[in-house]
């Protein structure tokens, strides 16, 4: 083979070496599965970020610097495109950082022949990038094409973006569509390997300053809540759901039967006035947490949340989640006594609700204990949310969609997806109650959905959550309570009050001060915030966060 032959293999043999978890993702990531089209571009993007550094660096320091900063750590990415079917992602990252030595090895292991695999496309990478000669790979002419593509690529396509931004959200102006693309692309590139890889790694440090700091700043409060004596063991569950419309509950009145089995569940009370003070997920949860409001967000990082007030009556407390992690929710999770985040990308197929409550039997134990779950419910896409058998609702529009979809036009299949969606909470509730019902203890489960769902429901054309105006379809949401035999025995006047209170408007800041009423934790709790109170105040007018940031009244119909 001619010394020329070998100058043009190498670099082919090493670009081949570095594609390798590329062509892994494009067969294994879920959300490429459906499209040919995504794969394509997915591919292009790819091949783009990996010859831009390319064009400013000769070829054998090039090689050198990706074999350090992107080969060496691809086993990485997949592994989690094997367990999760997506590429690597903050929990994912998460828990490798958390597991200890021994285990790491026991796996390491288990799985020698990889191991030995990995190690010897190390060594081939690195002997090859070594003998490539010290020249630049591309021409002048050929560096500045490229350039010029990619810089064409990035700007037609945040072009497209704010386009499609400003026809599902007619009410933003260019600059926030715009300012909104660019952050759909950085989080593409949270997708991209290596990116995310010191993406993730990078919001992980930051986060775990930010959460270190958070929990110095509220490590001395308290709530003066002295340590509840139980004369048994009491089990108490707060689920927050995603994304869930009051009305689209037929055990609220909805025409069609999305909700067939809680409506002949027994003990349980619907909630027909709750409105939650905020349509987007990350300002809902500090909200239905702690005793912050609309008006008041700082509260949530100057006080304790309600696990801890639980902690601080002496109960046990898990926090079982499906969504992402966020720093409220990292504070958290390290102060529970017990926690799980699971790592699935949101559309991996199976990743259903119901995983959660084979958590919930693996922790539970003869003692006084609180859980707080956090579903994915109806979160979009909505056809990933629930299994094939609860495909009542149809034509839908399938689970290759995405947001290209959301026109108009495609609403009813949305809506018949949505609504399989809540039919399937309404099993994953029903199979989480009989669970709870089956232990025969003192016990009560607490439901209700950060904020709503739009569908085009007015003139105003709003479409999915965190819409800039208030919307009776954004925040209207449902809440249920459900209480075991053994806890009407146990607090008669506390049920007596849970059932009176059923139609009284009320804002989700309830949340916070019943979930502690309900336990009888009744230390600094104002009782005219507490469904479990007859002394609880009715409002007229509640204060919303909307997606713009702003807080406005939203008065109650």
């Amino acid at each position: 083979m001619t010394s020329q032959t070998k100058n043009i293999l190498r670099p082919v043999i090493l670009f081949a070496l570095l594609l390798i978890p590329t062509f892994y993702t494009m067969g294994m990531a879920i959300e490429l599965e459906y499209s040919w089209m995504k794969k394509i571009v997915y591919l292009t993007v790819v091949i783009v970020l990996l010859v831009l550094p390319a064009l400013f660096l000769k070829a054998r320091t090039y090689f050198i610097a990706e074999g350090v900063l992107n080969f060496l750590f691809f086993p990485i990415e997949i592994a989690s495109l094997y367990l999760n079917h997506q590429s690597t992602s903050a929990p994912f990252l998460q828990n490798i950082f958390h597991t200890n030595l021994g285990e790491a090895t026991e796996l390491m292991m288990a799985l020698w022949p990889l191991c030995l695999i990995v190690t010897g496309l190390w060594i081939l990478y690195f002997f090859l990038a070594f003998r490539v000669t010290n020249t630049y790979l591309f021409d002048a002419s050929f560096r500045k094409w490229i350039i010029g593509i990619a810089v064409a690529l990035m700007a037609g396509g945040l072009v497209v973006m704010t386009v499609f931004i400003r026809r599902i959200h007619p009410e933003r102006t260019a600059g926030e569509a715009l300012r909104e693309a660019v952050g759909l692309v950085e989080l593409k590139l949270n997708k991209i390997y290596p990116y995310n890889l010191y993406i993730h790694s990078t919001s992980l440090w930051q986060r775990q300053r930010r959460v270190k700091r958070m929990e110095k700043e509220v490590s001395a409060y308290s709530f003066g809540i002295r340590p509840v004596v139980k004369s048994s063991n009491e089990l108490y569950i707060l689920v927050i759901g995603e994304a869930s419309r009051y009305d689209h509950w037929s055990l609220n009145g909805y025409t069609r039967n999305t909700t067939p089995l809680l409506k002949t569940t027994d003990h349980l009370v619907s909630y027909a006035h709750v409105y939650t003070e905020a349509n987007q997920t990350d300002i809902a949860l500090p909200i239905l947490l702690t005793r912050a409001n609309a008006s008041c967000m700082d509260i949530s990082y100057r006080e304790k949340s309600l696990p801890e007030a639980y902690q601080e009556a002496g109960v046990w407390t898990g926090y079982i989640s499906k969504q992402v992690s966020s720093d409220f929710t990292e504070r958290i999770r390290q102060t529970c006594d017990y926690s799980y985040f699971y790592a699935k990308n949101f559309d991996a197929d199976g990743n259903y609700d119901e995983a959660m409550i084979d958590q919930v039997r693996t922790t539970i134990s003869d003692t006084t204990q609180f859980y707080l779950l956090h579903s994915l419910g109806s979160h979009f896409r909505y056809e990933h949310r629930y299994p094939e058998t609860f495909s009542i609702y149809e034509p839908v529009l399938g689970k290759s969609a995405g947001y290209t979809g959301l026109t108009e036009a495609n609403k009813i299949p949305m809506i018949n997806a949505y609504d399989n969606s809540i039919r399937y909470t309404d099993y994953f509730l029903h199979s989480l109650i009989q669970y709870i019902d089956s232990l025969d203890r003192v016990a009560v489960l607490v439901y209700l959905s950060d904020h709503g769902e739009s569908f085009w429901d007015d003139s105003r054309k709003l479409s999915l959550h965190g819409s800039y105006q208030t919307s009776e379809a954004e925040y209207h949401v449902p809440m249920i309570v459900w209480y075991s035999d053994e806890y009407a025995a146990c607090y008669p006047e506390k049920v007596k009050s849970m059932e009176q209170n059923k139609t009284t408007p009320v804002s989700s800041d309830v949340v916070f001060y019943s979930m502690l009423d309900i336990a009888g934790i009744e230390n600094g709790i104002d009782s005219t915030r507490s469904i479990c109170s007859p002394a609880l105040v009715a409002c007229d007018t509640v204060w919303v966060h909307t997606g713009a940031g702003t807080v406005e009244p939203f008065v109650i119909p």
